[in-house]
Formats: structure tokens, C-alpha cells, sequence
């Protein structure tokens, strides 16, 4: 993925989290962002439709920072 869209997917997830872009850095805590789980299931959602990529729970199992979420993006979208 192009730093471009590395950053286009970030100012993505802070709007969808309507958080500042520039709080998300890679090892920012998903979960100290959002207490809800289900408005991380709407931001993921809603990156898939943005990018045009699907993922599936064995995709996200692990996540648990910025950085390894765009890290997923990355692989969805170079593969």
C-alpha cells in the first residue's frame, strides 16, 4: 500500500471513529479509542466498502492497533 492510501485508509478510521487523524498513530490502542465493539464493526465495514476489499474474522483476530489493522488493509489491497 502506498503511504497515500496508508493514509487515506487512517483518515478513513478517524472519521469513522470521529477521532483526529493525527491520535491514530500505529500503536494507538483500537480499544482505548472505542469502548463499543460495534463501532469498530461499522468502521471495519465501512473501510471495506471505501477500499472494495472483505475480510473475515480470521483477519482481524489479532488486531489490536492502528498499525496492524492498516497492515491487514495493506495485505487485502496489494493481494
Amino acid at each position: 500500500m502506498s503511504m497515500a492510501s496508508r493514509d487515506e485508509v487512517r483518515a478513513k478510521m478517524a472519521e469513522s471513529l470521529q477521532h483526529p487523524v493525527k491520535k491514530l498513530q500505529d500503536d494507538a490502542i483500537l480499544t482505548d479509542w472505542v469502548t463499543d465493539s460495534m463501532i469498530l464493526v461499522n468502521m471495519v465495514i465501512d473501510l471495506q466498502e471505501d477500499f472494495g476489499i472483505r475480510l473475515v474474522q480470521e483477519d482481524l483476530k489479532d488486531v489490536k492497533t492502528v498499525g496492524q489493522l492498516l497492515a491487514v488493509f495493506e495485505r487485502k489491497m496489494s493481494g
